[in-house]
């Protein structure tokens, strides 16, 4: 474009004529000044013009560079620009981070092939690439930079040269390692539940109630039933009811047309199986239904219970003949502790009607004998209680039991026994004050003379802490663990532990626990301390006591 400066000299040029010269030529030079202004005034313009548009050009195409660079580093996928050799020409901050490298410039001067897990896999995919031009969500295991292994799903564009040759690739990659990792999850978890419910051997089922056919039915039904699961899923819902055995139809039917009103079912029934022989089958049923309520599918799984029923015939009728034995032994025991018992009084009387009649030898043998008697009763008397407890479920009711240590206490008026006194009420029969007599009673036969003893009753945690203490010569440490069981154990002698024995039926009988510790802790040989654990009753459950149920 000519310059100004330029354009006066030409103006100058052409005014240095002298107006003598003017004429005819000088009018035809002026109209050619005058064209030549106007052409160069319009090439100004279409300058003026092409600059604004090449200026509206280069922010349109910034604007453009832009959005594509937003569009690249910013992307959701790892966007990336390789040769065929594995050069990383370009990558987005997604490619970065998914294949864990520190920044871009780190991933540029990686070669990407050392990012798959299998190298060889790089070469079937350039090959695919070559055949193809493009690979589209493809799920491939590759390699992150710390050499960690990641699932990817890859789109891949092929760029190619003038001749047709594969020279670039383009690629789009986002990391679904997590998902991977849930579907593998979720198929071993399904292969597991499938492997457990056809290696079952409970039959599980699904019976479709809009078409009236079995979905589903687990191969094991065959080995109870004889049908395989296709011929079970041709049966309609008479075929199957025909199966049933008559006397359980009834109730079956009923139950099936009200397991629409609920979402689980629980059937007993027989059925024929394909051997014309009829099973005993558990079934628990679920019923599934559609948002409006209406019964989809009932699914459950199917036993077979033949045996445990034939089992349970037999239970019963060996649980009748127990019964009537139990009753005959009972009445024979009852028939020989009252002969006993009127044995033992009749000698005793005897005993009592010899006393003070002889002397000497005689007066020693007399004493033993009736020693013996005595213990003997004694023995008898706790045999009774220990069967009247056993001779059926225990009835509980409130027990006061201070009133109970009182009267026990009364019975040893000789001992010195030290009491407080309770206000607190526990769960127990009136055989409790059996366990206090047997406490008491172990305390002064093994104590020794000077024996003293002591009740404590503490209220803890809704129960009574009932102790029995002593100050004779103790347990053993590795005696404390037995002395209850000595009975059970049969290491005892004659009678020996069955007190001890009682006591601890009868608490366990109330719902409690009872055993024995040092009354001075640490220092066996200082007495022991009998404790026991009584389940209180506080006031209002005194007023809602059941005396039928013991609740």
């Amino acid at each position: 474009m000519p310059s100004g400066h330029h354009m006066m000299g030409r103006f100058e040029e052409i005014e240095a004529p002298s107006s003598a010269e003017a004429g005819e030529s000088g009018k035809d030079e002026a109209e050619a000044l005058r064209k030549r202004v106007a052409e160069l005034q319009a090439d100004i313009e279409m300058f003026r013009r092409e600059n604004a548009l090449l200026r509206s050009l280069k922010g349109a195409l910034r604007k453009s560079e832009e959005r594509y660079r937003r569009l690249f580093e910013d992307a959701l996928t790892g966007n990336f620009l390789a040769t065929v050799d594995g050069r990383i020409l370009a990558c987005n901050l997604t490619f970065v981070r998914i294949f864990g490298f520190a920044s871009i410039d780190e991933a540029l001067s990686t070669n990407i092939r050392d990012l798959y897990a299998d190298p060889d896999d790089r070469d079937r995919l350039l090959e695919r690439l070559r055949g193809e031009g493009k690979v589209e969500n493809e799920g491939r295991v590759r390699k992150r930079r710390d050499g960690a292994h990641i699932h990817v799903v890859e789109n891949l564009v092929g760029r190619f040269d003038a001749n047709g040759n594969l020279s670039e690739i383009q690629g789009y990659v986002y990391d679904d390692s997590e998902r991977k990792r849930t579907e593998d999850a979720l198929r071993e978890s399904e292969e597991r539940f499938r492997a457990v419910i056809e290696n079952s051997l409970d039959a599980a089922y699904q019976r479709n109630l809009q078409t009236d056919r079995y979905d589903y039915m687990s191969p094991v039904i065959e080995e109870l039933l004889g049908f395989t699961p296709e011929e079970m899923a041709a049966m309609d819902i008479d075929e199957v009811m025909d199966r049933i055995h008559p006397q359980d139809r009834p109730v079956i039917e009923d139950d099936l047309c009200e397991s629409v009103l609920r979402t689980r079912g629980f059937l007993v029934y027989r059925f024929r199986g394909k051997d014309e022989q009829y099973r005993w089958l558990e079934d628990h049923f679920t019923v599934t239904c559609d948002p409006g309520g209406r019964p989809l599918y009932r699914g459950g799984i199917v036993r077979d219970i033949t045996g445990r029923k034939a089992a349970e015939g037999e239970l019963t009728r060996v649980n009748r003949d127990l019964t009537s034995a139990h009753r005959e032994a009972n009445l024979y025991l009852d028939i020989l502790t009252h002969d006993i018992g009127n044995t033992e009084d009749v000698s005793n009387l005897y005993t009592e009607l010899l006393t003070g009649t002889v002397e000497g030898e005689a007066a020693g043998y007399l004493a033993n004998l009736k020693r013996s008697i005595a213990k003997s009763i004694e023995i008898l008397g706790t045999v009774t209680k220990i069967r009247q407890i056993h001779a059926g479920p225990p009835i509980l009711c409130p027990i006061d039991i201070d009133a109970v240590i009182r009267a026990e206490i009364d019975h040893f008026p000789n001992i010195p026994i030290t009491y407080a006194g309770t206000t607190a009420t526990v769960l127990a029969d009136d055989l409790l004050s059996e366990v206090f007599t047997n406490l008491i009673g172990n305390a002064v036969k093994h104590g020794g003379p000077g024996v003293t003893v002591t009740v404590r009753v503490e209220e803890q945690n809704g129960e009574a802490r009932v102790t029995v203490a002593d100050t004779g010569r103790g347990v053993p440490d590795d005696q404390k663990e037995e002395i209850f069981h000595r009975y059970e154990r049969k290491q005892r002698g004659v009678g020996q532990g069955l007190g001890l024995y009682l006591a601890q039926i009868l608490i366990d009988r109330y719902g409690g626990r009872i055993w024995v510790e040092d009354r001075v802790p640490g220092s066996p040989g200082e007495g022991a301390a009998f404790v026991l654990l009584l389940r209180e009753v506080d006031g209002v459950a005194v007023r809602s006591w059941d005396e039928r149920t013991g609740r």
